[in-house]
């Protein structure tokens, strides 16, 4: 038998049991473990995500920490997660043994590429640095099509203003009558998305959220094909939020606007486009709620 050491984070939030939980393992140099265990003991913490943390010693640098990181939903690996990424960095950060106090940037090597983690100066905060998803118009057939799955998720008749691919996302813009926030939404409507290449749909408006009265805009994500029925809060998918919220509100790209994922335990986070760069910065806290150990057998 081995043991594994984990953490679970609270991410995109300041305050224990909001925000989106991920589990945080950081893997000893001496233990290597297979994709189908991986797969296993993030349907064990059946969490939106698992992250799987590998040190890369030989290119640290004075000023960084480079690492391999993967995650994992309860069914499936995923190229990119913004939450898990946020609370990876909260688990290192906190932990002088890996990350001197004096290393403000944390490279991360994964499937999207190198992301970076660093932190916010005179703030508990971190931000991320994300690719800039490309958002792809849908044809009127589709956005009839969406709509009406949007219609039986929510149980009514809700005015779709747009529909847009982006990645694994599908983005669909709802009218501010409609009170996303407070809405009871049915997410498995949204699984035959899946057959558009899409495994993902954020509902998202810019109707003001009674809980972040600074919020430019809100969301609602939803991913039952991947284990997920709603997502507390999806970092990933602001990298299409931030481009598309950035384009329809007029705000100069570099310039800092507040998001509000509005599931029922909810996040926030600060986010900015750097349309030059194809890149997206992410901002926000994260808090420690738990650590413990988990058992394997030797031939796991």
């Amino acid at each position: 038998m081995f043991t594994l050491q984990y953490t679970i984070v609270d991410a995109f939030t300041s305050s224990p049991f909001a925000g989106n939980p991920a589990a945080v393992i950081v893997l000893p140099h001496s233990i290597a473990i297979s994709d189908p265990l991986a797969q296993k003991i993030s349907a064990e913490f059946n969490l939106s995500e698992t992250a799987f943390v590998v040190p890369r010693a030989m290119e640290d640098t004075e000023y960084s920490r480079t690492y391999g990181l993967r995650w994992f939903t309860p069914k499936n690996e995923v190229p990119l997660c913004g939450h898990a990424t946020l609370a990876t960095a909260r688990v290192l950060f906190a932990d002088v043994a890996l990350v001197p106090e004096g290393v403000n940037m944390l490279k991360f090597e994964t499937l999207s590429g190198t992301l970076t983690a660093k932190r916010v100066p005179d703030t508990p905060h971190i931000e991320l640095e994300f690719p800039a998803y490309t958002l792809i118009p849908v044809g009127a057939e589709e956005l009839e099509k969406v709509a009406r799955v949007v219609d039986e998720a929510v149980g009514g008749s809700v005015a779709v203003l747009d529909v847009q691919k982006a990645d694994r996302f599908m983005l669909v813009r709802l009218d501010t009558a409609f009170d996303l926030e407070n809405a009871s939404v049915n997410p498995t409507p949204f699984v035959p998305h899946v057959t558009t290449g899409t495994r993902s749909t954020v509902l998202t408006s810019e109707r003001p959220s009674a809980l972040a009265p600074t919020a430019r805009f809100i969301s609602r994500m939803f991913a039952p094909a991947s284990g997920i029925p709603e997502d507390p809060v999806t970092g990933s998918a602001h990298c299409a939020l931030a481009p598309y919220w950035s384009e329809v509100l007029k705000i100069p790209p570099g310039e800092v606007f507040t998001a509000r994922q509005a599931s029922s335990r909810g996040g926030d986070l600060d986010v900015i486009w750097e349309k030059d760069k194809g890149r997206v910065k992410l901002r926000g806290n994260a808090v420690v709620v738990a650590r413990g150990e988990m058992y394997l057998p030797p031939k796991a």
